[in-house]
């Protein structure tokens, strides 16, 4: 007997979500930390820098700059939106209300960190040149010591100690309790980078 033709077609798989970093930990680790700890399926997309002026170009950066990740055919940019989505698909963002806050005060201390370092990881200030990608205001050779000295004598020993003060206060031993969460794996990227000196020299 002929095999009865099926009333449907057949369903066609959807694509994984495509995260797109270059190949550092820099703002793509913590993501990528949060999606293997909850077991999120994704495509890990490593590109050079060559390659992201290239993406930008072609329109598929929309702040000329990665990370940026692909969910159907949709793409979205900016390293905290991602992180979050991430957070919430692997159940390290919390759902209470009171400790998102917490979670994201953490983070946003993070970021402001990141802020500051700006010029010790660019050689500049005001970030790159969007065009060239060079130092847009580049800071003189008889400056860069003193960038390094305010760092690592007032400015992080400061905010390390805001921060470790909100862990005590929360009780540990996380940031927002007894639960990780994507502030944790951000505190852990930077904590790391430091210890090693791979996230800034000399810091």
């Amino acid at each position: 007997p002929t095999a009865p033709t099926p009333s449907h077609p057949p369903m066609t798989a959807m694509p994984l979500p495509k995260f797109t970093y270059l190949d550092l930990k820099g703002f793509g680790e913590a993501i990528r930390l949060a999606l293997y700890i909850g077991n999120v399926q994704f495509e890990d997309h490593l590109v050079s820098r060559a390659e992201c002026v290239e993406m930008e170009k072609a329109g598929k950066l929309p702040f000329g700059q990665v990370p940026v990740l692909e969910v159907d055919g949709e793409i979205y940019a900016q390293s905290g939106v991602i992180l979050k989505w991430a957070g919430r698909q692997s159940g390290l963002y919390p759902e209470d209300e009171k400790l998102q806050m917490r979670c994201d005060e953490i983070y946003d201390t993070l970021t402001d960190i990141k802020r500051v370092l700006f010029p010790a990881w660019h050689g500049g200030i005001c970030g790159r040149n969007p065009f060239t990608k060079q130092p847009l205001v580049p800071i003189p050779d008889e400056l860069k010591g003193d960038v390094l000295k305010g760092l690592n004598e007032v400015w992080l020993p400061y905010r390390m100690g805001q921060l470790e003060r909100a862990l005590e206060k929360f009780g540990g031993p996380y940031f927002c309790g007894a639960r990780m969460t994507i502030c944790d794996l951000e505190f852990y990227v930077m904590g790391l980078g430091f210890l090693t000196e791979c996230y800034v020299d000399g810091v």
